[in-house]
């Protein structure tokens, strides 16, 4: 899907870290956990790069426990599991959203390695990671709720996509589009800036001069993925890449659960290119 439009802007891009042992802010505790490990196995059809992925959503899952977020370990596993197979359907539209008391918001892996079990007689990849967890304490606000409408479920390529969203309170609004090869920053962007949205309103998507262009180069049905990130704050996203704001699916969801569940509603949408 590309984005085009006739105005262009200016993007400044500001990236910040923060490490802290322990640091309370607004609505969160920010603990740094070291040495956290997870592995994964290598057999069958799982391969040395799945065995990676698969020890390091384990080391986060340690984190996470080592942090103090006990409960509910099996959503973030969903969680996990979701951004490997790119398919958050199901996680999507169960409570797991509620569930989530915490998230890891950034981690480093500082060893990995690949050994043979002697009790199994399999390999294995073993990951040890450096993580910083929020832990949340707040709860979803239950009247902050927000709608997504006039998306369609298949399109032909050379289509423009439309939609138009609502929510029951003041919020701004960021959108992220993740496909099986790609993940970016859908909006804002260069042509449309990142404006509030008030309680009650409906908003139309595109605004301006810009379309939602359908584009699919490959012979295959492109299924594109939405996120709508709802925020009563401001709350930008600046860790992209070049002009087409590109990104990864874990980038975008570790920015999504760093931000505090009292002023975040997500909506999903997808749809197919064919």
């Amino acid at each position: 899907m590309q984005i085009s439009g006739y105005r262009k802007s200016i993007i400044i891009l500001l990236v910040t870290a923060l490490h802290s042992h322990c640091l309370i802010v607004g609505g969160q505790e920010t603990i740094f956990i070291e040495g956290a490990k997870g592995v994964g196995v290598i057999a069958g059809r799982i391969s040395e790069s799945d065995a990676r992925r698969d020890a390091i959503n384990q080391a986060k899952i340690e984190a996470l426990r080592q942090a103090g977020v006990t409960e509910h370990l099996s959503s973030y596993e969903l969680l996990f599991t979701s951004e490997s197979d790119h398919d958050y359907s199901e996680f999507f539209s169960s409570d797991v959203q509620s569930e989530l008391q915490g998230a890891v918001q950034y981690y480093e892996v500082v060893d990995e390695q690949r050994k043979l079990n002697p009790y199994s007689n399999f390999f294995e990849y073993e990951v040890t990671i450096d993580a910083t967890v929020i832990k949340y304490t707040t709860r979803p606000d239950p009247a902050f709720i927000t709608k997504v409408d006039g998306i369609k479920g298949v399109y032909d390529r050379g289509e423009t996509l439309s939609f138009s969203v609502h929510s029951t309170k003041d919020c701004y609004l960021s959108i992220f589009n993740i496909t099986d090869n790609n993940a970016y920053l859908m909006y804002p962007n260069q042509w449309e800036v990142h404006q509030g949205i008030a309680a009650g309103e409906t908003k139309e998507f595109p605004f301006g001069f810009v379309e939602y262009y359908l584009d699919n180069s490959s012979s295959e049905p492109e299924v594109n993925r939405l996120i709508f990130v709802f925020t009563k704050e401001p709350v930008h996203f600046l860790r992209y890449r070049d002009e087409d704001q590109s990104t990864d699916s874990e980038i975008i969801f570790s920015w999504i659960y760093s931000i505090t569940p009292d002023i975040r509603r997500v909506d999903y949408h997808t749809f197919v290119i064919r």
